[in-house]
Protein backbone atom coordinates (compact mmCIF):
# COMPACT_ATOMS: atom_id res chain seq x y z
CA UNK A 1 0.00 0.00 0.00
CA UNK A 2 2.88 2.35 0.77
CA UNK A 3 4.17 1.96 -2.80
CA UNK A 4 0.74 2.79 -4.20
CA UNK A 5 0.46 5.87 -2.01
CA UNK A 6 3.90 7.19 -2.89
CA UNK A 7 3.55 6.47 -6.59
CA UNK A 8 -0.10 7.33 -7.16
CA UNK A 9 0.68 9.37 -10.28
CA UNK A 10 2.48 6.45 -11.92
CA UNK A 11 -0.09 3.86 -10.83
CA UNK A 12 -2.95 6.03 -12.10
CA UNK A 13 -1.53 6.57 -15.57
CA UNK A 14 -0.31 3.00 -16.04
CA UNK A 15 -3.55 1.60 -14.58
CA UNK A 16 -1.45 -0.60 -12.30
CA UNK A 17 0.50 -2.21 -15.18
CA UNK A 18 3.62 -3.85 -13.75
CA UNK A 19 5.04 -5.57 -16.82
CA UNK A 20 4.02 -8.26 -19.31
CA UNK A 21 2.50 -11.34 -17.75
CA UNK A 22 2.28 -9.76 -14.30
CA UNK A 23 -0.98 -8.95 -12.53
CA UNK A 24 -1.99 -5.35 -11.94
CA UNK A 25 -0.54 -4.02 -8.70
CA UNK A 26 -4.00 -2.68 -7.84
CA UNK A 27 -5.79 -6.02 -8.07
CA UNK A 28 -6.99 -7.47 -4.80
CA UNK A 29 -6.08 -4.37 -2.86
CA UNK A 30 -9.46 -2.69 -2.91
CA UNK A 31 -11.08 -1.80 0.37
CA UNK A 32 -14.61 -0.75 -0.49
CA UNK A 33 -15.58 -0.17 3.16
CA UNK A 34 -12.70 2.25 3.59
CA UNK A 35 -13.66 4.00 0.35
CA UNK A 36 -17.24 4.39 1.59
CA UNK A 37 -16.02 5.63 4.98
CA UNK A 38 -13.74 8.23 3.40
CA UNK A 39 -16.51 9.38 1.06
CA UNK A 40 -19.03 9.68 3.89
CA UNK A 41 -16.53 11.50 6.07
CA UNK A 42 -15.77 13.96 3.29
CA UNK A 43 -19.49 14.55 2.66
CA UNK A 44 -19.99 15.23 6.37
CA UNK A 45 -17.09 17.72 6.46
CA UNK A 46 -18.39 19.46 3.34
CA UNK A 47 -21.88 19.74 4.85
CA UNK A 48 -20.51 21.14 8.09
CA UNK A 49 -18.36 23.60 6.18
CA UNK A 50 -21.41 24.77 4.19
CA UNK A 51 -23.34 25.26 7.42
CA UNK A 52 -20.53 27.19 9.13
CA UNK A 53 -20.03 29.41 6.08
CA UNK A 54 -23.74 30.20 6.00
CA UNK A 55 -23.81 30.96 9.73
CA UNK A 56 -20.73 33.16 9.44
CA UNK A 57 -22.28 34.97 6.49
CA UNK A 58 -25.42 35.54 8.54
CA UNK A 59 -23.37 37.06 11.36
CA UNK A 60 -21.80 39.56 8.96
CA UNK A 61 -25.09 40.41 7.27
CA UNK A 62 -27.05 41.37 10.40
CA UNK A 63 -27.43 44.98 9.30
CA UNK A 64 -28.97 44.09 5.94
CA UNK A 65 -32.11 41.99 6.42
CA UNK A 66 -32.34 41.27 2.70
CA UNK A 67 -29.16 39.17 2.71
CA UNK A 68 -29.90 37.02 5.76
CA UNK A 69 -30.39 33.30 5.27
CA UNK A 70 -33.92 32.09 5.65
CA UNK A 71 -34.89 29.70 8.40
CA UNK A 72 -35.61 27.05 5.74
CA UNK A 73 -32.11 27.37 4.29
CA UNK A 74 -30.49 26.87 7.69
CA UNK A 75 -32.77 23.95 8.56
CA UNK A 76 -31.90 22.33 5.21
CA UNK A 77 -28.19 22.69 5.97
CA UNK A 78 -28.63 21.24 9.47
CA UNK A 79 -30.57 18.33 7.99
CA UNK A 80 -27.81 17.73 5.44
CA UNK A 81 -25.15 17.68 8.17
CA UNK A 82 -27.17 15.27 10.34
CA UNK A 83 -27.88 12.98 7.39
CA UNK A 84 -24.23 12.82 6.31
CA UNK A 85 -23.00 12.27 9.87
CA UNK A 86 -25.55 9.48 10.33
CA UNK A 87 -24.43 7.78 7.11
CA UNK A 88 -20.78 8.07 8.21
CA UNK A 89 -21.45 6.68 11.69
CA UNK A 90 -23.38 3.73 10.23
CA UNK A 91 -20.12 2.63 8.58
CA UNK A 92 -18.04 2.86 11.77
CA UNK A 93 -17.61 -0.36 13.76
CA UNK A 94 -20.12 -0.48 16.62
CA UNK A 95 -17.36 -1.06 19.17
CA UNK A 96 -15.69 2.22 18.12
CA UNK A 97 -18.93 4.17 18.49
CA UNK A 98 -19.56 2.63 21.90
CA UNK A 99 -16.02 3.45 23.02
CA UNK A 100 -16.36 7.05 21.85
CA UNK A 101 -19.70 7.37 23.66
CA UNK A 102 -18.14 5.93 26.81
CA UNK A 103 -15.30 8.44 26.65
CA UNK A 104 -17.82 11.25 26.29
CA UNK A 105 -19.62 9.97 29.38
CA UNK A 106 -22.84 8.97 27.64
Amino acid sequence: QKFLDQNAFLVYYTKGYDGPGRPSIEEGDTNSLQTLQYGSRNDAWAGMDDLFVELEFGQGAKADEGTLSSKEELVALFDKVLMTLDSYLRLVPVADVEEASRQLGR
